[in-house]
């Protein structure tokens, strides 16, 4: 069965150490970090990667005449971060808020206002959707299917949010593979097609997670090039290949990371610019891989695309 990697980047204003916001805000992690980085390094392997942006990039003239200037392939969605879109917008130290802890109608109009700076600065509807700290709750995915969108990639498998404020963000059960949610419950999967297809973050169980005590409070895999090795990021993609390749059904991989993770001092993962370059080379290494096994490098939406294409499939899990 066909394979593929997607490779979803959450796009946001230049950080620091602790993911402290720089103020005044800049934006060097776009018009340096995906233009002259990124971008070239995706058209290299002929890869479309998914750029997910956040309120205050879309409200950045420079980072969306650079984004609409983009050469090579390339989707553009969404990332919400409530501190920066109305209702009570305001410019955070921290982006700390998960959207399902707003009130129903608060979430919407953020995701409102978020959805409409995008088809401003674009001039068409956003498709993916990614929650800024993966933080969806009962109420998110009926609003996104509102506005339009196809996908959303905020399920994070094996992770359960609950100590960092978010109790209704535990997807500990979740499917690795795409699934239709079930709208009240995000992590489960409906038993038929729905408007919205749910493509989870590829996060594996720990090797050691079964060792008794300890195992439990092992951190999963994620298919993320921040830290690690090139072999370990293989692996991960490897193993969920392995897995999911028993069923007859296609079988995706998605990577994620943030675009300012690859410019040195914009993030706590790179502080020099050798640190930059390692995660930029992990990332070179998971695209030579994906050329190698004949996997294609597509757009979160394409996989809605693919998926509503192919007909309904039962949930596969890590």
């Amino acid at each position: 069965m066909d394979a593929y990697l997607c490779v979803s980047i959450d796009c946001e204003c230049d950080k620091g150490e602790g993911w402290r916001v720089k103020k005044p805000l800049s934006f060097a992690g776009i018009t340096a970090g995906i233009a002259g980085r990124l971008q070239p390094l995706f058209a290299r392997f002929g890869a479309k990667p998914t750029y997910l942006l956040s309120p205050e990039v879309l409200r950045d003239p420079a980072s969306v005449e650079c984004l609409n200037a983009l050469t090579g392939s390339a989707e553009l969605g969404t990332h919400l971060h409530g501190e920066f879109v109305a209702p009570d917008a305001f410019e955070p130290d921290e982006t700390t808020a998960f959207q399902c802890n707003y009130p129903p109608q608060v979430e919407r109009q953020k995701l409102e206002g978020l959805t409409g700076l995008f088809q401003t600065a674009f001039g068409k509807p956003p498709r993916s959707f990614r929650a800024g700290r993966f933080g969806i709750g009962a109420h998110s995915l009926p609003f996104l299917a509102e506005l339009g969108y196809d996908v959303d990639s905020s399920v994070s498998p094996h992770k359960d949010w609950t100590k960092q404020g978010a109790p209704a963000a535990s997807f500990r059960d979740a499917p690795t593979q795409p699934y239709w949610p079930v709208f009240a419950a995000p992590e489960q999967a409906a038993t038929e097609p729905g408007p919205l297809l749910e493509v989870p973050v590829t996060i594996l169980p720990s090797r050691l997670s079964r060792l008794p005590l300890i195992g439990a409070r092992i951190e999963p895999r994620w298919l993320r090039p921040t830290r690690g090795t090139a072999e370990g990021l293989m692996n991960v993609a490897r193993d969920e290949l392995a897995c999911a390749r028993e069923a007859d059904r296609p079988v995706v991989l998605n990577c994620m990371f943030h675009n300012v993770e690859i410019i040195p001092g914009l993030s706590p993962y790179a502080k020099n610019e050798a640190e930059a370059d390692a995660i930029l080379q992990r990332l070179a290494a998971l695209l030579a891989f994906a050329r190698g096994e004949g996997i294609a490098v597509v757009g979160l939406s394409d996989i809605a695309d693919i998926f509503a294409q192919a007909g309904p499939f039962a949930p596969l899990r890590g």
